[in-house]
Order: structure tokens, then C-alpha cells, then sequence
């Protein structure tokens, strides 16, 4: 078109009065004035206007070499961790005075106002399409840091429950800018079967998500967790939450063993199967459930005569027994704890001396069996039939 070549000798003005326009308005470019910044402003427009005419001189050219260029830049804001506010603004300045420059080229060469009207047109759907090139390398490096984000945010929390030391988690902290907390807290999620549609996205900028069998697990600051807890607590989707006391960062891999055995404990029935589960509520039942095949073993070993009895008479005495090791009160107070006659609790007594006899005055049975009722009989009167059955199948082979 006859009209792009007679614009031409206006170009290097033009591209001379926008990057001024950007330098002297758009703040975050304002200390461009020189160097490779400075150059590739002007880079970009001059290649957006020699596109712009080239495009008049051959609407049917196909390619389009500034696209690649914009969206470099769209992608390289974000890289930067920028916005693209201060692009979009240069775009506006751009078409103002592209628009000013056509106007007055109108005027010197008599264009009607259709072919204005036209020209505008043209120049306002390239700068709107070089403006779409920028946000989609925009919006594609931001996808593509999130799906980084989410990589190392996964390794920090992977090295954590792994127990890895502290300078690799300091490390794995830096790439996922994640500052490393003092103390944190460990919380075992148990959801329902639909959980997938659970997200968590608004707890990932200060808490750590990942899943596991019983259903999600996380990690968060000492200071946080309350505020973690109280949101996880509005989930609909969220069966029971088990969270730990506070521990240091390299006790994290503890942590995350305790809150997983509370929730399976709770779902047995050793604990109370609650909403939210502390764990420093119950200690000492994650202390002797922590070798759960030890347990079984020395049952098998030290309660024999106490497996071999009846199911009502196992319970009664196990129960009887567990009350006396725990506390050796007397008859009438081990009857007021169990809400029996006293008559009652000494025929069971006799009977417990019976199966255990001089067993009874040794110290280290007697310590040995008081921990390995106390975590026994929560299971039993749950109705785990386990030690039961096993002790059956030895009995019979």
C-alpha cells in the first residue's frame, strides 16, 4: 500500500516519542533510559510498527515475527515476578500515540476520514493482538512456575516426613520459597472416598499439602495451626484430623508417624474417634502402639492364661487386673472405679491369682504386663478378636 511506504520516513520518530512516552510514564521502566532494557523497548517497537506496515503493504502476509517477540517478553515479566499491569500500560501508550502520529499523517496527505477510519482500525487489532501475544507468554511461564512451585514444594514436604537433615530442607525451603519455621506442626487428614475434590490451594502459600493413604497430610507453621485447623474443620469432605504438638522442623518425619497412628488408632477404636484428634491428649497410647507386632508377640508370651479364658471372663479380669497394676487400691476402690460390689472384685482377684500366680510379685512382669494391658485391652473391648484368634490357631496346630 502506497501509504505504509509514505509513513515509513515518520517510523524512527514514532518509535522515538513512544519509548520516551514509556520511559517517562510508566514507573517500573522509568530507570530504562539505557542498557539491554532500555534497548529492547525499543527493539519491540519498532518491530510492532515495521509489522503494522508491512501488513498494510501485504494484508496477505502470513507469520507473524513480532508474535514470538511479545510473548518472550509476557513470559520473561513473570519470570521477573512481575505483573503484566506495566506492559498493558505500555500497550495503551503506545496505540495513544501511534494513533496521534496516523491522525497528523492523515492531515499531510489529505486521507479521507473512511480511510482513517480504516487505518485506525488496522492499528488498534495489531496492537490488541501483540497485547494477547504478551499475556499468553504471561500466563504460560506462570502455569509453568506453579507446576515448578508445586515440584519443590513437593520435595521439601517428601524430605521433611523422609527426616531429612537440616541443610538439605533449608535448601529444598530456598528453591520452593518456603521459610523454614522454628517449630512446626504435622496434621493427618482422613477424608471421604470423594476426596480428590478437596483443595487446599488457599493454605499452599504457608502450608505444605500433600496425601497419603489415610487421605491428605500437612505441614505448617507452629503459629499457624490453628488456623489450619479451624480450616480444615469447615471441610465437609473431612472425616477426622489428627494433629501433633509442636516439634522441630527435623522431627517432622515423628510427628507425621504419631498424627497417622492416631487417626488409625481412632479408627479401631482405641482412642475416641473425634473430629479433631490431639495427639498430646493421648501419649501414651501412641507410645505402646508404636511396635504393634512386639504387642501381639508378648501377649502371645506373658497372657496365655488369660486369652484362654471365656470372652466375658476375659474382659471382666483383664479389666479387674489392668485397674489393680495401675493403681493397687483396694477392693471397695477398684470397685467404685469398675461401678462393681467389692465381693465382686475380690472373686476376680482370686481368680487372677490363680492364672498368674507368683507372676504377680515380679517386678518386671508386673511392668511389662501393666503396658502391655494397658494397650491391649482398648483394642479388645473394641472388638479386635486378633490376639484371640491367634492364640486359638498356636493352640491348635
Amino acid at each position: 500500500m502506497q501509504l505504509a511506504r509514505l509513513f515509513r520516513p515518520m517510523m524512527p520518530s514514532l518509535v522515538s516519542e513512544i519509548v520516551a512516552t514509556i520511559h517517562g510514564q510508566i514507573d517500573r521502566y522509568g530507570q530504562s533510559t539505557t542498557g539491554r532494557r532500555h534497548q529492547l523497548i525499543e527493539f519491540a517497537v519498532s518491530s510492532a510498527i515495521n509489522e503494522f506496515l508491512e501488513n498494510l503493504e501485504n494484508p496477505t502476509m502470513t507469520g507473524r515475527r513480532a508474535d514470538e517477540l511479545f510473548r518472550r517478553m509476557g513470559h520473561g515479566e513473570a519470570m521477573d515476578g512481575h505483573p503484566l499491569e506495566a506492559m498493558q500500560t505500555a500497550f495503551r501508550l503506545a496505540t495513544q500515540e501511534s494513533w496521534e502520529y496516523l491522525r497528523s499523517f492523515a492531515i499531510e496527505n489529505r486521507l479521507s476520514a473512511a480511510a482513517l477510519a480504516n487505518l485506525g482500525d488496522a492499528l488498534f487489532a495489531h496492537i490488541d493482538h501483540l497485547a494477547e501475544q504478551a499475556r499468553l507468554g504471561h500466563v504460560g511461564a506462570l502455569k509453568a512456575l506453579d507446576r515448578d512451585q508445586g515440584v519443590t514444594t513437593s520435595r521439601l514436604l517428601e524430605g521433611l516426613l523422609r527426616g531429612d537433615g537440616t541443610a538439605e530442607l533449608e535448601h529444598q525451603a530456598s528453591l520452593a520459597g518456603w521459610e523454614l519455621p522454628n517449630e512446626v506442626v504435622v496434621l493427618s487428614v482422613q477424608t471421604q472416598r470423594n476426596a480428590d475434590a478437596l483443595s487446599l490451594d488457599d493454605l499452599t502459600p504457608w502450608c505444605l499439602v500433600g496425601s497419603d493413604p489415610t487421605g491428605r497430610v500437612l505441614v505448617t507453621a507452629q503459629d499457624r495451626s490453628d488456623e489450619v485447623l479451624t480450616r480444615l474443620d469447615k471441610e465437609p469432605l473431612v472425616k477426622a484430623i489428627a494433629i501433633s504438638w509442636p516439634v522441630a522442623i527435623t522431627e517432622a518425619r515423628s510427628a507425621y508417624r504419631w498424627a497417622t497412628r492416631a487417626v488409625r488408632l481412632a479408627l479401631r477404636g482405641v482412642i475416641p474417634s473425634e473430629r479433631v484428634i490431639r495427639c498430646e491428649d493421648h501419649r501414651t497410647q501412641l507410645w505402646l502402639h508404636a511396635e504393634p507386632t512386639l504387642r501381639q508377640q508378648l501377649c502371645q508370651e506373658l497372657l496365655p492364661p488369660l486369652l484362654a479364658e471365656t470372652p466375658n471372663s476375659r474382659e471382666i479380669l483383664s479389666e479387674t487386673l489392668l485397674v489393680w497394676l495401675e493403681t493397687r487400691d483396694s477392693a471397695p476402690a477398684i470397685a467404685a472405679k469398675l461401678g462393681v460390689h467389692p465381693q465382686t472384685v475380690r472373686y476376680r482377684w482370686k481368680r487372677i491369682n490363680e492364672l498368674f500366680g507368683e507372676d504377680l510379685h515380679d517386678p518386671d512382669f508386673v511392668t511389662t504386663m501393666t503396658m502391655l494391658l494397658k494397650a491391649s485391652v482398648p483394642l479388645w473391648k473394641a472388638g479386635d478378636q486378633s490376639d484371640f484368634e491367634r492364640f486359638r490357631a498356636d493352640e491348635e496346630e
